[in-house]
């Protein structure tokens, strides 16, 4: 059992955001069918938005993407048909401070934290276009959800633990760490980018030293809850940013390129690893990050 921001969860685990397609009833059929401890939502905004036109997603290495889907998501309205049927936690986006608050509060009965996604690349005048107001998004958000924990998810970036600090002082309960970096990908063959959007963010293997390094510097600094993604495909990887203060570990490429059953990999992994050396996973957030 993992206790962060006062919810309950039953291990360290979770399917990152954007792993599961927003249909209704395959959401239904991954809970039932592969009982994660939670799941993370893609990222709904107030109003429908449109995927870029394809390509959207190019593999550029061994388990390392790029994506540019641009946030495209039918509208938070949707969680009324999607209802409860796991433990979720339902991510929110949007181009403006009102507009994510007021997503916020069509969202908070569906998910056991609320994570605002202020990092995505891949469409103009939100995710990372909202950095900037992290403060008043947190502030506002958390006005509108009151009890429940609100989490910041910020991308790799040399201002994120000045923005980190920013979200925790608007009230924010915690932080995920980390969205995609923002990269680009040149087809040879017409010297044009691969992805329509041009630009991408780049996922997998190659982000996880990043991915550590920030949850390290920011736990440093201001030890906070931190969900931390990025690059985990071993039991490895999920104990080293728990190693660095992150206590719920997103699992999200391996998902797309192993399946599923590389959550119960890791789980197990963790799990024999933690026997051996006579630990219990608490033991372990933050352990490597020397104040």
């Amino acid at each position: 059992m993992i206790r962060i921001a006062n919810v309950e969860m039953d291990d360290f685990l979770t399917v990152a955001s954007g792993i599961v397609p927003d249909v209704p009833e395959y959401i239904s059929r991954v809970c039932e069918e592969i009982r994660p401890t939670s799941l993370t939502l893609k990222t709904f905004t107030l109003n429908g938005v449109e995927p870029h036109r394809p390509p959207t997603v190019v593999k550029f290495h061994d388990s390392c993407y790029m994506n540019a889907i641009g946030l495209g998501n039918p509208g938070v309205g949707l969680l009324k048909e999607i209802g409860n049927p796991c433990q979720l936690i339902v991510s929110i986006g949007g181009s403006s401070v009102d507009e994510i608050a007021k997503a916020a509060e069509v969202a908070k009965p569906y998910g056991m934290i609320i994570e605002v996604n202020l990092s995505s690349p891949n469409r103009k005048g939100f995710g990372e276009s909202m950095a900037r107001y992290t403060k008043e998004v947190a502030t506002a958000v958390k006005d509108v959800v009151k009890d429940k924990p609100v989490f910041i998810k910020l991308g790799p970036w040399d201002e994120t633990l000045e923005l980190a600090g920013k979200a925790l002082e608007g009230g924010a309960d915690g932080l995920t760490l980390i969205n995609t970096l923002k990269g680009m990908k040149i087809d040879l063959n017409s010297f044009s980018p691969y992805l329509s959007y041009s630009t991408g963010g780049i996922s997998g293997k190659c982000i996880h030293p990043l991915a550590v390094r920030i949850v390290h510097d920011v736990y440093k600094e201001y030890e906070p809850e931190i969900i931390g993604v990025g690059g985990v495909f071993s039991w490895e990887d999920a104990l080293e940013l728990a190693s660095v203060g992150a206590k719920i570990i997103g699992v999200g490429t391996a998902i797309l390129d192993e399946g599923f059953s590389v959550l119960k990999e890791i789980r197990n992994g963790v799990n024999e690893f933690l026997s051996e050396k006579g630990l219990r996973f608490s033991d372990v957030i933050g352990r490597g990050v020397k104040k």
